[in-house]
C-alpha cells in the first residue's frame, strides 16, 4: 500500500459514497491518465513512490488510472499504451472505502487533500515506464511518412476513446 503525498486537489470532489463505481467525466475535476499494462503501471508506481496521488485500478482489466488536474498532460509527448482522457470522456470511479476488486478500486488510496498526481513526476515515470514500449513501435512504423503516423495516431485516439465509453455504458458494466 502507497501513502499518498501527491500533487493537490480538485476543490471539493469526492468519490461516490455508495456501493457501486459510477461513472465519472473526466475534464471537469480532474483528466486521468490511463494505463491499461500492469506491469508498465506497477513500474510507474515505483518510480513515482511518494509523489503519486490516488490511483484507479480495475482489477478485471487491468487498467490503472492516475488523476492530474485538468489539462495538464495536454502537452505531453505521445506515449505508447498510455492515453489521457479528456472531454467526452468518464472513468469508472469506486466507492472511496472500495481497496480491493473485484472491479474497480482504489490501488493508492483516495485523499481528499492529496488526491491529484503532479504531472511532470507522472509524465517522467511514464516515459520511463513506457520507453521499450515506443522502441518497438518505432520499428512497426518505419517507412510511414508523418502524415500517415499522425493519421494513425487519430484513428487509435478515437477507437480508445469509443472502448472507453462502451466499458462504462449501462449495457455492458464488467464491474457489476
Amino acid at each position: 500500500m502507497f501513502l499518498v503525498t501527491g500533487g493537490g486537489t480538485a476543490q471539493g470532489w469526492r468519490p461516490p459514497s455508495d456501493d457501486v463505481p459510477r461513472p465519472v467525466a473526466t475534464r471537469v475535476h480532474w483528466d486521468a491518465v490511463r494505463v491499461p499494462d500492469p506491469a508498465v503501471a506497477a513500474s510507474v508506481l515505483d518510480r513515482l513512490g511518494r509523489e503519486t496521488g490516488a490511483v484507479i485500478a480495475d482489477s478485471r482489466t487491468g487498467v490503472r488510472y492516475w488523476l492530474v488536474r485538468p489539462h495538464a498532460a495536454d502537452s505531453w509527448p505521445a506515449m505508447t499504451g498510455v492515453s489521457v482522457l479528456g472531454r467526452d470522456d468518464f472513468v469508472a470511479v469506486p466507492p472511496i472505502w472500495k481497496l480491493q476488486g473485484p472491479g474497480p478500486h482504489w490501488r493508492v488510496p483516495f485523499l481528499a487533500d492529496s488526491y491529484l498526481t503532479p504531472p511532470d513526476p507522472l509524465c517522467g515515470a511514464l516515459l520511463a515506464a513506457t520507453e521499450h514500449l515506443q522502441e518497438e513501435d518505432d520499428d512497426a512504423l518505419v517507412g510511414l511518412t508523418a502524415e500517415r503516423r499522425a493519421w494513425k495516431d487519430r484513428v487509435l485516439r478515437i477507437r480508445l476513446r469509443e472502448v472507453n465509453r462502451r466499458s462504462i455504458g449501462r449495457e455492458s458494466r464488467p464491474w457489476g
